[in-house]
């Protein structure tokens, strides 16, 4: 049966399909990721990753909040009691302290005096400035249009003024700050926290350290109001505090009253806003720590999608359709938990594109693998649907990775037929009406193995072969090969009565033997039969051709036999035969009908035979060819009682050697 490799083992074109299918899918993610498609997203996903960490520990805060403007007074406050709250905080001796309240309008005089000197006689008090900003595109700095700065009695008073501008993101989440932002002349204004950070630490070496001063991405240590020690301002005024709790601290002020409206949403937010104040403390914390953030450059985001798609494209071709789905889902976690490792090393991962990439790729490789598969089939069954019946058509394509170059050894039935005379015929036949003859009577015959499930191996000219019990398994394949057989023999008498073959009587042979066969893909890589080999196989072509010596028209070997159910045919033995190639003698068999078809007839007759055939393995021949001529007379045409005849006339004259054991020795194949 032969077929073309590339119709049955198709691994090679399906990596190489699936691969260029993956790079494909691959290549699209990164152009989306190199434009920055769907970077809000990213960014959103990427927030799941800030996990709760140690702060510095001088940081606290000093909150305005709902009790402090409940003892203290309505907002806003008289400056005179931002001057108290200063005075208290100075007298514990702060590291600085960051006052985030601007004061760009004047109030009485005694108030706007009253707060300078309580921020002169503090000495470490950094004061805000708010700024309208634009972003360069093309220097990627931010460029300051107008401010909004204290009075500048307050702002003289001030040990420094830095900016507490958070610019939010397209998701209005605060992510990132600039921690410069730059006048006309290109000098540079500090933010708030990056000024309280050079006085804190006196020098400027965490500023310089800062590897983007544009893009600062804020390392938030923990969620909204549980990150750091707060205390209430009314609690600092009325002396309610320790003088260790704001010794040699960085002492934040600012508002925590939802009312003031001071607050963002950011990563660690989930339902609650951050206050502003907390969010300059993080930056603060970020710069102190020196824990800084960076996004993991696209081209590197690039080529590890790249790395997932190829991975895909390799491996999904090559196993089971059960293992993509825990293969892919690896691939993901892999990504998750290296996003996770790199986030905590200071790099953020963008893993929304890896898991969109691995999530198509995935989606068209099985939709490819499953057209391909599809396509696989359909070559597959236009392959098998010549040789074997649909039903095992469909078995190998529920399981095609069975037909593989190669074969394995298996106990299988296989058949021989032969039609007899066929040079006679055919020398008197033109070639057109041998064609059509033969057409119509190996179309039967095929159609009756392919009834039985079986698989046509070849055509041999005028010859059947056929075979059962693979690609699979087949408990009963001994009987379906026999069957297949006596529906061959009544079919062609039907048709020699029928007159299908013109004045022409076709008549047939056909050996069937069961036994150990190598079965397989035989053959080179660019084409190969699938078909069985052995001497097993070579047996059954033997029992075909002896058809004709004992003129019977099916013989099946001993191991046949032994494998059907002798309640449903009628069997008779026929021979015990050397045959030319074998070392061991051979029973055979004669299947002469099913037991439902036979007659009283039949049967007495096979008890006769069988009874001339024990005389003659008893060597008492002139009994055996007595019997055989009493049979004759009841069927003269009886091929296997004329050779018992002739054998036991030769024997009567001739007697064997008095070791003989019955094994008649075939000179011929």
């Amino acid at each position: 049966m032969g077929t073309k490799n590339t119709n049955l083992n198709t691994t090679k074109r399906d990596w190489k399909q699936s691969l260029l299918v993956g790079l494909i899918v691959g290549l699209f993610c990164v152009a989306a990721v190199m434009f920055g498609t769907m970077q809000s997203w990213s960014r959103r996903i990427s927030d799941r990753f800030y996990l709760s960490h140690p702060v510095d520990s001088r940081i606290v805060i000093v909150a305005i909040d709902d009790a402090a403007m409940s003892r203290l007074g309505r907002w806003p406050w008289p400056r005179a009691v931002h001057a108290r709250l200063i005075e208290k905080i100075t007298a514990n001796q702060p590291l600085a302290i960051g006052y985030d309240v601007n004061f760009p309008e004047s109030s009485d005089e005694q108030n706007d005096t009253a707060l300078a000197d309580a921020l002169a006689k503090a000495g470490n008090v950094v004061l805000p400035v708010e700024l309208e900003l634009t972003k360069n595109n093309r220097s990627g700095k931010y460029d300051i249009l107008r401010t909004l700065s204290p009075i500048s009695q307050i702002a003289s008073a001030a040990k420094r003024i830095g900016h507490t501008n958070t610019p939010l993101d397209t998701d209005g989440v605060a992510r990132r700050v600039p921690i410069v932002a730059y006048f006309s002349d290109d000098s540079g204004q500090l933010s708030f926290a990056a000024e309280l950070a050079v006085l804190a630490t006196g020098s400027f070496d965490n500023i310089n350290s800062i590897p983007d001063l544009s893009e600062f991405i804020i390392n938030y240590p923990d969620r909204p109001k549980e990150a750091y020690p707060v205390f209430s301002a009314a609690d600092v005024i009325d002396g309610r505090l320790g003088y260790e709790d704001l010794h040699n601290k960085i002492v934040m002020i600012g508002a925590t009253a939802p009312d003031l409206h001071d607050e963002q949403r950011v990563p660690t937010s989930l339902t609650q806003p951050m206050p502003g104040i907390e969010i300059h403390s993080s930056i603060l914390d970020t710069i102190l720590k020196q824990n800084y953030l960076l996004e993991v450059p696209r081209v590197l985001v690039a080529l590890w999608i790249l790395v997932l798609c190829i991975l895909m494209g390799l491996v999904i071709p090559l196993v089971r359709a059960k293992w993509s789905i825990p293969f892919v889902v690896l691939l993901w976690f892999t990504s998750v938990i290296g996003a996770f490792v790199l986030f905590d090393r200071g790099w953020i991962m963008d893993i929304l594109w890896p898991t969109i990439a691995i999530i198509i790729g995935f989606g068209v490789l099985m939709l490819e693998r499953r057209i391909s598969s599809d396509r696989q089939k359909k070559e597959i069954r236009t392959a098998f649907s010549h040789y074997v019946s649909s039903s095992v058509v469909e078995s190998i394509l529920e399981n095609p990775e069975k037909l593989h170059l190669g074969g394995e050894r298996k106990k299988m039935t296989v058949l021989f037929s032969d039609v007899r005379g066929f040079t006679t015929i055919s020398e008197g036949l033109s070639p057109e009406r041998l064609v059509e003859l033969m057409n119509a009577y190996l179309t039967k015959m095929t159609d009756i193995v392919f009834k039985h499930e079986g698989v046509l191996d070849k055509y041999i000219g005028d010859a059947v072969m056929a075979f059962w019990n693979a690609p699979f398994d087949q408990e009963d394949h001994a009987k379906r090969a026999v069957e297949t057989a006596l529906d061959m023999l009544m079919t062609l008498k039907k048709m020699n009565e029928d007159g299908e073959f013109g004045d022409i009587e076709f008549k047939i042979g056909v050996g069937i033997n069961t036994g150990d066969m190598v079965v397989g893909n035989m053959g080179s890589h660019n084409r190969f039969d699938y078909t069985v080999i052995g001497d097993n196989v070579n047996l059954g072509s033997r029992m075909e051709a002896l058809t004709k010596q004992y003129g019977i028209m099916l013989l099946i070997s001993e191991s046949t036999k032994n494998e059907l159910d002798e309640s449903e045919y009628l069997i008779r033995p026929i021979d015990l035969v050397a045959v030319k190639g074998k070392n061991e003698p051979i029973r055979m068999f004669e299947v002469v009908k099913r037991k439902e078809d036979a007659t009283v007839e039949d049967e007495e007759f096979l008890v006769l035979y069988n009874k001339a055939l024990q005389e003659y393995f008893a060597k008492d021949f002139a009994n055996a060819m007595s019997l055989t001529q009493e049979l004759l007379v009841l069927r003269p045409d009886d091929g296997p009682t004329k050779a018992l005849n002739e054998r036991s006339q030769h024997f009567r004259d001739n007697p064997p050697p008095e070791d003989w054991n019955g094994v008649w020795v075939m000179k011929t194949k």
